[in-house]
């Protein structure tokens, strides 16, 4: 059982940067960057009918990413963080067209629910010059948010919602180092958009020649 330490506060948006998979260098890759997140996100108080209980999303509108990729041949893998929160992510790409996939950590609410959080992208990128290139890509990705309720006379109950997202993005790369992304998301059971900004900067530690 995953502690709900996660979902203190701690939306999990899963479709990390396309741009920086896209660009992973040969060896071990280490990046940083933000997101910023707008549109119909679940961020307010709702009552019931009969006033006894209260319910508070809470879905961030900015996260903290960090991520470390290792690339040998075509196959990228490795670890990225939304937050406190690690997805495991996957897959292939050649220097224009890119597959992905990544799962989080399953989490167990208060109500003994497990949810499970994945998805998957494809990509395709065009190099402008030596330094600079653009993609676009396409994801489907499980989405959660945190929700308190609160039952008049009892204590508080975390436990998390669940929502299929998919989208698309352009993306630009310069240096394969620092990316700047824009993306957009559909909400598959709901009329909702969301509108996401990523920019994030990554080192690289090539492998060792022998």
């Amino acid at each position: 059982m995953v502690a709900v330490m996660f979902l203190a506060g701690c939306s999990r948006h899963y479709a990390p940067s396309a741009a920086q998979m896209m660009n992973a260098r040969d060896g071990e890759n280490f990046g940083i960057g933000t997101t910023v997140r707008t549109g119909d996100l679940y961020d307010s108080d709702m009552v019931d009918s009969q006033g006894e209980r209260t319910f508070e999303a809470d879905e961030n509108n900015w996260n903290i990413d960090w991520f470390a990729y290792s690339k040998y041949s075509y196959f990228v893998f490795g670890l990225n963080f939304e937050n406190l929160a690690p997805r495991v992510v996957a897959g292939a790409r050649t220097d224009y067209l890119g597959l992905f996939g990544w799962y989080g950590i399953p989490v167990t609410d208060e109500k003994d629910h497990d949810h499970y959080p994945a998805g998957a992208m494809l990509a395709e990128q065009l190099p402008i010059n030596e330094k600079i290139k653009i993609g676009v890509s396409e994801y489907i990705s499980n989405n959660m948010y945190p929700v308190e309720e609160t039952t008049e006379g009892s204590s508080k109950k975390t436990y998390v919602n669940m929502y299929t997202e998919m989208g698309g993005g352009l993306y630009a790369v310069y240096n394969n180092t620092v990316s700047v992304e824009f993306r957009v998301g559909k909400e598959l059971d709901e009329p909702n958009y969301r509108y996401y900004l990523l920019v994030n900067i990554a080192g690289n530690s090539p492998p060792q020649k022998k």
